[in-house]
């Protein structure tokens, strides 16, 4: 709450953070400014082109 994250998200950015997710897609682009080393803030763009370049071996 501190860090300016409403809290229903600051709620659902934490289920995400405890079960160790490595990422947490979302289009809200105040949450994806927020910066940690906890989880990835990742719009649903980013993430496929992460995934599809994981895949290729890139």
């Amino acid at each position: 709450m501190k860090t300016g994250i409403k809290m229903k998200d600051a709620y659902h950015v934490a289920c995400a953070v405890c079960p160790s997710c490595d990422c947490f897609l979302t289009t809200d682009d105040r949450l994806l400014k927020y910066d940690t080393d906890e989880i990835q803030m990742l719009n649903p763009i980013d993430f496929i082109r992460r995934l599809e370049g994981d895949l290729n071996g890139q």
